[in-house]
């Protein structure tokens, strides 16, 4: 089955498990997270991190009104990716779906040779998890370009999680933003405070939803899609009820 067939039937299984979910025709801005760490590698060689990419495509597409999906890659930093369109997709996984390499020296100020035009130097994004940093990153680009939908950011890792009072830091004063932070576990890992946050205490609304799959290459779409937009209906309706929205 060519990509195009199979983006448009993606789009269709998310319309149905929004609409499972009591949420059809709801609009949002989404946005990708990459871990790009080096435990990640396999997972990258063997195109499993491309086909989580063509799989969030279709979210997109179903529920961002432009259609247009922003990302980021991390691992010990964080780097902007450009925009992802369904019309861009084949294409963009071929320039920007990379793992994270490891530097010998200090991030120096010369360019990487042969990088193509938008291609994140991988060596400055190094192999490491620091998962806080792309938290915090999407919490300023959300801030600066405020949008009347809300956002939901869809970020996947391997685990390894251990940053844990950073990222609970981050999480926490996230709950009066308007995000949704959907975290999704690549394998049996070790996922820290990630695992926990639905059961912590002392906020407002619940504005994380986490699951771990062991083979997400080999989950159905119906079921990765179901699992993935389970929590954010939840999160809209009490968000508006506390006037986050």
């Amino acid at each position: 089955m060519d990509m195009r067939k199979r983006l448009s039937l993606r789009k269709e299984q998310v319309a149905v498990s929004l609409r499972k979910h009591g949420a059809e025709g709801v609009t949002a801005r989404v946005v990708l997270i990459l871990d790009a760490s080096g435990s990640m590698s396999f997972l990258y060689a063997k195109g499993v991190v491309a086909d989580v990419v063509e799989r969030m495509a279709a979210v997109a597409a179903q529920v961002d009104d432009d259609g247009a999906m922003q990302a980021w890659t991390f691992a010990s930093h964080a780097a902007r990716l450009p925009d992802l369109t369904l019309g861009e997709l084949p294409e963009w996984l071929r320039l920007h779906v990379r793992v994270g390499e490891l530097s010998l020296f200090r991030r120096g100020k010369k360019p990487r040779r042969g990088l193509l035009p938008g291609q994140v130097d991988m060596r400055t994004v190094g192999i490491q998890n620091e998962e806080q940093k792309a938290i915090a990153e999407v919490r300023t680009y959300v801030r600066e370009h405020p949008a009347a939908d809300p956002t939901l950011v869809l970020f996947f890792s391997d685990g390894g999680v251990y940053r844990n009072d950073e990222i609970e830091r981050e999480l926490r004063e996230a709950v009066e933003e308007p995000i949704f932070w959907q975290f999704v576990g690549l394998g049996r890992s070790h996922y820290g405070v990630l695992e926990r946050f639905d059961s912590l205490p002392g906020r407002r609304v619940d504005n994380v939803g986490f699951f771990a799959v062991d083979d997400i290459a080999n989950l159905p779409d119906p079921e990765l899609y179901d699992r993935l937009l389970s929590e954010f209906p939840t999160w809209i309706t009490a968000a508006r009820r506390q006037g986050i929205l």
